[in-house]
C-alpha cells in the first residue's frame, strides 16, 4: 500500500516537472527566479523536486521503516538543493556576457550619430547594446545626422562605413 502512494507522489511530481520544463521551453522564458534566498528553495518548485527525490527513492527501496523514510527525506533534500544549484548555475550563464569582437561588426548596420570633419560618431548594437563607435567614410561619402549605413571594414583600431 505505501508503495503505491509513493509510486503516485513519485509519478504526479515528475509529470508536474515535465509539464513545467515543455511550458518554459514552448510558452515562455525559463524561469530564472533562483535567488540564493529561503524562498526559492521552498516553492513549488522546490516542493516539487522533493517529492521526485522521496518518491522515487521510497518506491525503490519498498522500506517502510524509520531509517527507510529518513533517507528518503534525506534523498528528497539532496535532489531539492542538486537541481537548485543547477538552476542557479543555468542562470548564471545566461546572464554571462560573451564580448564580441571587432571584427564581428563588419556588415552590422549603424546609424550616424555625428559627425566632426572625416571621423563619424554611428549607434550600433555590441553586445546586445547599443553603443557610440568611431569609423570614417570608405570612399569619403559625406552622411547625415539620422543615415542609416553599414560597417564594411574592420582594421586594428578603425572601422569604416560606406
Amino acid at each position: 500500500m505505501t508503495s503505491t502512494i509513493f509510486l503516485t507522489v513519485a509519478i504526479v511530481a515528475t509529470a508536474i516537472f515535465l509539464i513545467q520544463f515543455i511550458v518554459s521551453i514552448f510558452f515562455g522564458d525559463i524561469d530564472t527566479d533562483v535567488d540564493a534566498d529561503l524562498g526559492s528553495i521552498l516553492s513549488f518548485k522546490g516542493l516539487t523536486h522533493f517529492c521526485i527525490g522521496m518518491g522515487w527513492y521510497m518506491y525503490i527501496s519498498q522500506g517502510t521503516d524509520i531509517t527507510s523514510y529518513a533517507v528518503g527525506i534525506l534523498v528528497g533534500l539532496i535532489f531539492v538543493l542538486v537541481l537548485w544549484y543547477l538552476y542557479k548555475k543555468a542562470w548564471q550563464l545566461q546572464k554571462e556576457n560573451k564580448p564580441e569582437k571587432l571584427e564581428a561588426l563588419q556588415g552590422r548596420e549603424c546609424t550616424i550619430y555625428t559627425h566632426d570633419g572625416e571621423r563619424y560618431i554611428v549607434q550600433v548594437a555590441v553586445n546586445g547594446a547599443l553603443r557610440e563607435m568611431d569609423v570614417r567614410s570608405l570612399e569619403g561619402r559625406k552622411y547625415q545626422t539620422g543615415d542609416r549605413t553599414t560597417i564594411v571594414k574592420v582594421e586594428p583600431g578603425i572601422m569604416y562605413i560606406q
